[in-house]
């Protein structure tokens, strides 16, 4: 754990990502509606209700060198657990062309939309995101995949999350995030981290 506690700033400062929420506005309003799904905003909505529910979770924890570590967290700072995911949030002003966007149905009602970044975004570090909603337009399963390369961090991650019912209302259940990361004070690092919240 200790391993995973010195390279949780290093990770956490690889991400460049600033996050817009989409706000509610009156008809009149010149403010723009967010062209892709709403990243932030679903995690700023997971936080407050994990945050009443005083969630558990349950981490295990794999560097390279190093053997993986399982703990178990009574008390979360949620907003900082989930950090990775909402700087992934897509939603920036520069951003708004930035992204193909394909989407699938399924029979069931089910859709799975993807947002790829185009070439020549070089500002977009989330290679893609791809969001999976139900019917009822809840969100079953988030994934994506960020890369930076700058003169201090070189990194690469692939995170996902996936969502079911508790008390009836949607909420994240597990999430994964996995990656390697060199920066020039540090060599290069290997890790893995495996949520499940209780």
């Amino acid at each position: 754990m200790i391993r995973y506690l010195k390279y949780s700033l290093l990770i956490g400062a690889g991400w460049l990502i600033s996050c817009n929420n989409q706000s509610a506005a009156p008809a009149r309003s010149t403010t723009v509606a967010a062209p892709y799904f709403n990243l932030n905003e679903f995690i700023a909505g997971q936080v407050k209700q994990l945050e009443t529910t005083r969630a558990q979770v349950e981490k295990k924890v794999s560097t390279q060198p190093g053997s993986p570590e399982t703990t178990l967290l009574p008390q979360v700072n949620w907003a900082r657990e989930l950090e990775t995911f909402s700087q992934a949030d897509i939603n920036k002003p520069a951003l708004r062309a930035a992204y193909d966007i394909s989407k699938l149905t399924t029979s069931d009602g089910q859709s799975k939309t993807t947002y790829r970044k185009r070439a020549g975004y070089r500002d977009a570090t989330v290679e893609y995101l791809e969001v999976s909603l139900s019917p009822e337009q809840r969100v079953i399963q988030i994934s994506g995949k960020y890369r930076e390369d700058n003169y201090l961090v070189s990194s690469a991650k692939d995170f996902s999350l996936t969502c079911a019912p508790v008390n009836g209302k949607n909420q994240i259940a597990t999430y994964q995030i996995s990656g390697t990361q060199k920066t020039i004070f540090f060599d290069p690092l290997r890790y893995q981290v495996q949520a499940t919240i209780r």
